[in-house]
Formats: C-alpha cells, sequence, structure tokens
C-alpha cells in the first residue's frame, strides 16, 4: 500500500527525481508530498505583464494558482526607476517586498519610502500604485480570489516621511 501511494504521489506531483536534478522553477517546482511546491526564485521563467494601461517593462510568474479561479500567487519583477501604474482589484491582496527600494502610493496621493524588505496587506478594491527606485523592484503578491486589474488616474502625490 505504502508504494501505491508513493506512486501516486509522484505521478500527481512530478517526479522527485527532479530535485536530484536541481529543477525547482515555478514551471516545474518540487513537491515531496502532497499539495507542497518548492520553487527557487532564482530560476523562476517569467512573462510579460501586458495589461491594458501598464507600461511595457513589468513581468510576472505564476507561482500557484490560475489568474481566472484565483487563489493566485506570483511573482513580479519591476525594471529600476518604473512606475507601476495607479490600480486596484478586486480581491485582497497581500504582498512580500523581496528586493528594490520602493514608494507605495495610497489612494489619496500618500507617498511613503520604503525598502526592499516590506509586507503590504491590502483589502480588494483598495486604489494604490508602485514606484520602483533606482534597482530593479521584486515582491510577491497573493491574490485572495480570482485575478483582475481596474487601472485609475494617478493622484498627485503628497510625500510622507517615516523616522
Amino acid at each position: 500500500m505504502r508504494l501505491f501511494i508513493a506512486i501516486l504521489v509522484v505521478v500527481v506531483t512530478g517526479s522527485w527525481g527532479e530535485a536530484q536534478e536541481g529543477k525547482a522553477t515555478n514551471t516545474h517546482p518540487l513537491a515531496f508530498g502532497f499539495d507542497q511546491t518548492i520553487i527557487d526564485l532564482n530560476k523562476l521563467e517569467w512573462a510579460p505583464l501586458e495589461h491594458e494601461g501598464v507600461p511595457p517593462g513589468a513581468e510576472i510568474a505564476v507561482l500557484r494558482g490560475r489568474f481566472e479561479a484565483g487563489p493566485l500567487e506570483v511573482v513580479v519583477r519591476l525594471p529600476a526607476n518604473y512606475t507601476f501604474p495607479n490600480h486596484s482589484h478586486t480581491s485582497a491582496e497581500v504582498y512580500l517586498w523581496i528586493t528594490g527600494d520602493f514608494t507605495y502610493v495610497a489612494a489619496d496621493g500618500t507617498a511613503v519610502d520604503l525598502s526592499g524588505r516590506s509586507f503590504i496587506s491590502l483589502p480588494g478594491s483598495v486604489p494604490h500604485a508602485l514606484i520602483c527606485k533606482e534597482a530593479p523592484c521584486m515582491f510577491y503578491v497573493r491574490y485572495a480570489r480570482s485575478f483582475n486589474m481596474q487601472i485609475h488616474p494617478m493622484p498627485e502625490l503628497k510625500p510622507l516621511a517615516l523616522e
């Protein structure tokens, strides 16, 4: 019975042999059991993040889930000196910033500079923009429900100094 379960897990989750080959991409994650996903963020396979109103240059790598069926977990990469426009999502979202200093812009234009090691949690339908500074930015985002995005006009920036 144990052998049957082990074979079933390998068939469903992918070959355990891939772990020995060093594969751990978002398209070939490692799995050592049911519903486990292990991905090396240095080996992500990126796609352009294309949406009306989003300037070229942003990239996305899907870690788990599907855009149309949520929840969805992704990593986003922005080039240096890039502004991701003011936007909102119907879904609540959680960010974990991995690299690159940035400015978070709230719906009212309040702009706060944050380090490349930040956590952001937003309920659904909250407009916000992101301005990547001198170095490229990379961050993890989890959407609780299916993905959608609405672009909003950029508010006038009101810098907020944090101590």
